[in-house]
């Protein structure tokens, strides 16, 4: 009776640890940046810092799936930006009409999601708890959910000792962050934020 009692104890707590196991990677998700579908379009405002003063711009980003395929079979698709803000007379006689985040001193690319960070979605789960050290350039915590834009994603952070660098929210289901601030000395320096996704 009491080698039954065991086996049956020992089962259960098998048991409950495959539960417990299956859960947890049920609910882990992990990211991979820029995984467009088409069909799709973002909308973001963009917010920095310039000489102490807060400037405000738009920039959205439409693909459209075609029907043409690359010599080795990829899909091509019709991609539309638009970037939306204000330039002074004298800017625009300085010809930076022609795209003026460069003018501005701030790179969508970085303030998005830089190239040199985007590994690590791909090596961790997203889940609240989840913390995991990347030797050199820091340590990325998983720290809450978050609404923004209509969409929910995983607020993700990422600190260098005990100094906030970057903050992302992340959607698994959508090709670019929600939301990503870029901070200097634990002050928000610069952010992009969804505004609005919608497929088309």
């Amino acid at each position: 009776m009491r080698v039954l009692k065991r086996k049956l104890m020992i089962s259960m707590l098998i048991i409950g640890i495959c539960l417990y196991a299956f859960g947890n990677l049920s609910f882990a998700e992990k990211w991979q940046p820029y995984q467009f579908r088409g069909d799709e379009r973002y909308e973001y405002k963009v917010t920095w810092k310039q000489n102490g003063e807060k400037k405000e711009a738009i920039y959205a980003l439409e693909l459209k799936k075609t029907d043409q395929k690359t010599g080795e079979g990829e899909d091509i698709f019709e991609v539309t930006y638009i970037n939306k803000g204000t330039l002074s007379r004298e800017q625009l006689e300085s010809g930076a009409f022609f795209g003026f985040w460069s003018l501005y001193g701030i790179s969508l690319n970085i303030l998005m999601l830089n190239p040199a960070y985007s590994f690590f979605f791909t090596q961790m789960d997203l889940k609240i708890g989840e913390k995991m050290n990347f030797y050199g350039a820091g340590t990325v915590k998983v720290i809450a959910k978050e609404k923004v834009g209509g969409r929910e994603g995983f607020v993700c952070q990422l600190f260098q000792e005990d100094k906030l660098l970057v903050e992302w929210v992340i959607d698994p289901d959508l090709a670019m962050p929600l939301r990503s601030r870029l901070f200097e000395e634990n002050k928000l320096q610069s952010q992009i934020e969804l505004v609005k996704y919608s497929k088309i």
